[in-house]
């Protein structure tokens, strides 16, 4: 692998002497994080979220990939609402799920999420 270089500078050092430079990281509980970023989306693929989890959804997802088709349960974390799709890239039906929210989905949404994103 040959080395990056810009301007007489060796990328590649910078890089690590950057990720070097980093003082102290701290570990967040997941409450913390929801605060933090705004809110996050978890999933479980069994009722009362006691089964399978997809954990801190924090961004829009187009797909679910693997947990797709799978959902029977939500919790909305911190203060931003969410919006669940049954087709990928936000399609077909939509539910919005309420900020600081939790519960089983049923009908149409129960086993049937695709895709989500922050409202």
């Amino acid at each position: 692998m040959s080395n990056i270089k810009n301007h007489g500078v060796d990328m590649n050092n910078k890089q690590i002497k950057d990720l070097y430079s980093i003082e102290a990281v701290q570990d967040l509980s997941h409450e913390a994080a929801a605060t933090i970023s705004g809110g996050s989306l978890d999933l479980s693929d069994l009722k009362d979220g006691k089964g399978k989890r997809l954990d801190n959804i924090g961004r829009p997802r187009v797909n679910l990939y693997n947990f797709k088709n799978k959902a029977s349960w939500y919790e909305v974390t911190g203060k931003r609402d969410w919006i669940v799709y049954t087709g990928v890239k936000f399609s077909g039906k939509s539910r919005r799920l309420k900020a600081g929210t939790k519960g089983n989905f049923t009908g149409p949404f129960n086993n049937d999420i695709e895709s989500a994103r922050p409202a």
